[in-house]
Parts: C-alpha cells; sequence; structure tokens
C-alpha cells in the first residue's frame, strides 16, 4: 500500500533541546493543536482592564433570546459568545478528505527529523473512510517530566490508531508515549479500557473516544493521565484518569472522575451538561490530584447556560473523587465581574499546597455581555483550603483571535487549524513563584470588523501569591506566535510556542523556544526546535 508521509504533531517528533528545557525546570511542558471575524472600528480604543465587581446592573439569567452578544471595543467576539454558540469538540466531518489522501504515493517531503526523535511505535493505516491509506493522526499533545528523575518522561495525544466497529472508522484512544532515556527512545503504551473499541465495560462502553490529554506527575514516581472521553451517538461525556505507579511503563483501570449522559450500563440518560477540556495536576509530597474542567450547561430547551471551570480532588491516589467544587463565579446573584462563561483551565498547586487554576474567561458588566468596557480575560483562582472555595482575580486582557468563517474556528491567517488564547501555568519548585503564559492577537491588524493579518504573540507574567500579578511581558518574533507554554526553575524561565518566524512565505509553521532569567525571557533570543518548517 503505498505510504502516507505524515507531518506530526510536536510530541511525534521530540525535540533533543526541548527535553533539556523541560529537565532544566522538571515541569511539565506542552504543546499543541484568510481569516475575518467582527472586531472594532479601527479608531476605537482597547479598554483597560477593568474590575467588573463595580458595576450594579440588574442579574439575570443567560438564555437563547439573552446570549451574550457581539462585542463592540475589542476585536472579535468574546469568549462569552463563542461558548454560547458551541464548540464542537468531536472531530472533524468524516466526509472532508484529509490533506494526507493528496500526498499518497508522493516521495516524502521530509528529511529525518534528528537531532528530534519519533515517539510514535506501532502506528495502523486507516483502513476506511476519508483517511484511507494515511497513518493514523496523532494531534492534541502534551508532556511532562518525572521531578525526581528528569530522564523519565511521559508524553499523550489524541491517538486515532484503533478502529471503532461500531463508527466503522478510526477514533481517539488514549495512549501513553514513555522514555526513561531522556527522549532518546519511546514505548508507546495504550490505557485499557477508556472507550468502546479499548473494551471498556459499563458506562465507559458508550464512550467512543479519548482526547485532551492531560499528565502529570506526583510522589514516587506516580503518573496521572487525565482524558476526555465522550460518545459520538449520544450525549455522554466524562473526564477518566489513567494512573501509573511505574513512571509511565504500564496504566491500571480508569478511574471515572465526572461522567454525564450514561447510565452505570452504559445506556444513554437524558443530560444538559456537556464536559470539556480537563487539566490535571498533583501535589507534589501528598499525591493529592486535582482534575479541572469546563462544564457547558444549558436548559430543557438546549440553550447555552454557562460554562464555568470546575474542580474535583482526590486524597486517594485517584482512587475516589470529591464533590464538584466550581471555581468561577455563579450566575445566581451576578452583579458584574468574571462571568461562568468560560474556558481552558490550567491547574498547578504550590509548594505550601495551595491550588491556582487559571483559565480563559469573560468579564462583563451583566450576563448578556454586551456594554463596552466588557472584554476576555486571564483568570487566576486560588484556594488554600484544598479546592473547597475559591477567589478568583483578573490578571491580564486576553484577545482572542479572529474565527475562520470556512471552519467556524479561530484560526492564523491563511491557515484553518484551530488555535485558542487560554493560559498555561507553572510554578518553579525552588523560588515557589507562579509563572504564567498564553498567546493572544491584541498585535492583529484589523479593518473595522475585518482581521486582515494575524499577529499572534507569546506573553509571560509571573506572581508570588496567584493574587498579585507582574504586567505582562511579550515574548517572541514579530511573526505569528500560538500555543504558548512555560516551565521554570531556580528562576530560569523557559517559554515554548508555534512560530511562523522561519517560513519566508510567512505562512507556515515551526516550533521554537526562549530562555531566559525571570522577566528576563522577554528579550531572550529564539531558538529553533524543529528541522523543518
Amino acid at each position: 500500500m503505498a505510504r502516507q508521509w505524515r507531518r506530526r504533531a510536536a510530541v511525534a517528533a521530540v525535540s533533543t533541546s526541548a527535553v533539556l528545557a523541560m529537565v532544566l525546570a522538571s515541569q511539565p511542558a506542552f504543546a499543541a493543536h484568510g481569516t475575518t471575524s467582527p472586531s472594532r472600528s479601527g479608531g476605537l480604543q482597547r479598554p483597560s482592564a477593568v474590575d467588573g465587581h463595580a458595576a450594579t446592573s440588574t442579574p439575570h439569567i443567560a438564555t437563547r433570546s439573552a446570549r451574550p452578544a457581539v462585542h463592540t471595543n475589542v476585536p472579535n467576539e468574546l469568549l462569552a459568545k463563542t461558548l454560547a454558540e458551541g464548540d464542537d469538540d468531536q472531530g472533524t466531518d468524516p466526509t472532508i478528505n484529509a490533506e494526507c489522501v493528496d500526498e499518497l504515493g508522493s516521495p516524502n517531503p521530509y528529511p529525518n527529523p534528528a537531532p528530534n526523535v519519533d515517539a510514535i511505535h506501532g502506528d495502523t493505516t486507516v483502513p476506511v473512510g476519508s483517511q484511507v491509506g494515511c497513518q493514523a493522526a496523532q494531534n492534541e499533545t502534551t508532556v511532562a517530566v518525572n521531578p525526581i528523575n528528569s530522564n523519565n518522561l511521559v508524553a499523550g495525544s489524541n491517538d486515532y490508531r484503533v478502529f471503532n466497529t461500531r463508527e466503522q472508522r478510526n477514533d481517539g484512544s488514549g495512549f501513553a508515549y514513555t522514555s526513561r532515556n531522556g527522549g532518546k527512545t519511546w514505548v508507546d503504551v495504550p490505557l485499557p479500557h477508556l472507550t468502546f473499541q479499548t473494551g471498556a465495560t459499563g458506562a465507559l462502553s458508550d464512550m467512543d473516544s479519548a482526547g485532551d490529554p492531560s499528565i502529570a506527575f506526583g510522589p514516587h514516581n506516580t503518573v496521572y493521565y487525565a482524558n476526555l472521553v465522550f460518545s459520538r451517538f449520544n450525549a455522554g461525556s466524562g473526564l477518566t484518569l489513567s494512573v501509573s505507579h511505574d513512571g509511565g511503563l504500564t496504566f491500571g483501570e480508569p478511574s471515572i472522575v465526572e461522567l454525564d449522559g450514561v447510565n452505570p450500563d452504559g445506556t444513554p440518560a437524558a443530560t444538559d451538561i456537556s464536559n470539556d477540556k480537563e487539566w490535571v495536576t498533583a501535589d507534589p509530597r501528598s499525591g493529592t490530584v486535582y482534575v479541572t474542567w469546563t462544564s457547558f450547561t444549558s436548559d430543557a430547551d438546549g440553550n447555552f447556560l454557562d460554562s464555568p471551570i470546575m474542580v474535583r480532588k482526590s486524597t486517594d491516589f485517584g482512587h475516589t473523587w470529591g464533590t464538584a467544587v466550581q471555581v468561577a463565579p455563579s450566575v445566581n446573584g451576578f452583579t458584574g465581574g468574571i462571568t461562568p462563561f468560560d474556558q481552558g483551565s490550567n491547574p498547578v498547586v504550590g509548594n505550601d499546597g495551595a491550588l491556582y487554576i487559571a483559565y480563559e474567561a469573560s468579564v462583563c458588566q451583566t450576563l448578556a455581555c454586551d456594554q463596552p468596557t466588557d472584554h476576555d480575560a486571564v483568570v487566576v483562582a486560588t484556594s488554600r483550603n484544598g479546592g473547597r472555595t475559591f477567589k478568583n482575580v483578573e490578571v491580564s486582557l486576553d484577545f482572542d483571535f479572529p474565527t475562520n468563517e470556512d471552519v467556524g474556528r479561530e484560526a492564523l491567517t491563511g491557515l484553518n487549524f484551530r488555535i485558542n488564547s487560554f493560559p498555561q501555568m507553572t510554578i518553579d519548585r525552588l523560588t515557589g513563584r507562579l509563572w504564567m503564559t498564553w498567546s493572544d492577537d491584541r498585535n492583529g491588524t484589523y479593518n473595522g470588523f475585518e482581521s486582515i493579518k494575524t499577529n499572534g504573540d507569546n506573553f509571560v507574567t509571573s506572581s508570588s501569591d496567584g493574587k498579585h500579578w507582574s504586567g505582562p511581558a511579550n515574548v517572541g518574533t514579530a511573526d505569528d506566535e500560538v500555543y504558548a507554554a512555560i516551565a521554570a526553575l531556580g528562576g530560569r524561565v523557559v517559554v515554548s510556542s508555534y512560530t511562523r518566524h522561519y517560513d519566508p512565505s510567512g505562512i507556515n509553521l515551526d516550533y521554537a523556544m526562549w530562555k531566559g532569567w525571570g522577566s528576563g525571557v522577554g528579550g531572550a533570543h529564539i531558538q529553533r526546535i524543529t528541522t523543518v518548517t
């Protein structure tokens, strides 16, 4: 059969220099996934950060007739509106041919990625559907470093190598990619019984896909691997945690963190909740595990109500889970400020056991989110009582990328794969300082309500207490950067992201990083990680 030359996601070709940067910080590091959109008039000023709690408007519940409106004072729709319109996170239309089909039978355009290493072994060829003849996809990648053994790396992705007989196509199935020699070689480890095609029983037997991987190390070589699972045929969705006690070489049966829309026997059940974008963190001393996620809720008619960040905690290494707690403010009694229209949570446990959760939220005077000063922001929630209660603070404005109307998602100019402006956070274990990064389009070029050209930039800020944050510093080049990630240790900070810096046409992407001492990372020189654009 003709071979299709795959364009690997970042984890598939693991960079030696990137591994060295992660080892430096001994922290998790992360890598992902013609444009027009509503925007501001060229003459309007962007708003300053506003504490919306000073607003006195009468609160109300957001329904379809009172859904968040188009924002008029900053580029692009508010997060509140895009969330209300829905985010199809369940894969592309299987009737649309994948680009790889056009490459079948062609010579491999890519040389050996050395010194980077391909972490995927035992991949399969897609037998049917829109990707027939292609090698299975791996995307939405993530990687973590063992804090007590920097040679021990565990990565993950949405891995589509397993065939689902009830869908009659390949679908996402959890895989870990584990290295014990600093990334030189890798073993691919399937996570057992997450989905229908991987032999799940009971409630998980109705789940057809596993994705949105997130990985964290706890004490004693314990690896926590969280997944979003969902049904392609019913409304069921949930979050699972798979645990390894040998540094990622083997994983046990999954525990269910949250599951809605399915009965214990796997039959569908009515639900007004859809779960999305989980993330996991662990206390390096006690092993207490936290999983955060976005809970989309709707009314009986299916109208969007809110999408707050939620969290559950386990004190027995992921075997059982406590009550779900809402992190973001509630719609009930809302008087302005940070709304429960949220996405992209990223939790970190501090050296003192405090739980910090970064996420993106709309900050509005009312739940209609239709006032000139309403805006999107990077928010950090802090809990000092084990996740029972939270205080939320606005850290910085956040300017989402424009929506590509052809695919209905945020994208860079000239590309159609989806991107976002969600934050990533880490802690310097030696200094106790929090560091956070995100990418947004505040410096993009707009003509009225039309995006002319994106100019994604990485931003970095830091805090000693989760409440007071430094002003955001720009890290990167004059070209588009997106999907920023961060690690830190002993005052040394490493930021990585996708960049268009190395493509003369300004379209295609490489992966790169910047290293510096503290806020000095803002002036660091770019270092290329990928070997081919």
